[in-house]
């Protein structure tokens, strides 16, 4: 008996999908523009001319690259030099050094 239910079902089904097709359609007023460039060509193009952040000037790929580059290692170092001062470093440090000497003799420290 289900066959009988499949058979007229197709066509119901076809003749739903057709007139909600027709009755809504896709308007062109909703596209983007033809001037519009897509995201996807926005995300792979390669940025030839950058400004730097310290002071504005417009700067090459190469001199914005040496730029961060130079900016990154000059964090490191004033982020090592500033850790090392820091007492609370020393005290760590100094910690972690007492501990190890404990466990090589023999001691166990939870």
């Amino acid at each position: 008996m289900q066959p009988k239910i499949v058979i007229p079902l197709a066509p119901i089904i076809f003749s739903t999908i057709v007139g909600w097709q027709i009755f809504s359609p896709v308007h062109a007023n909703n596209l983007p523009p033809d001037t519009d460039i897509p995201e996807e060509v926005l995300r792979a193009e390669i940025i030839t001319e950058a400004r730097s952040p310290i002071d504005g000037k417009a700067l090459s790929a190469a001199d914005f690259a040496e730029l961060v580059v130079n900016t990154k290692q000059q964090l490191d170092l004033d982020n090592a030099s500033s850790a090392i001062n820091n007492p609370k470093f020393k005290e760590t440090l100094f910690l972690l050094r007492l501990r190890g000497f404990l466990k090589s003799v023999g001691i166990p420290i939870k």
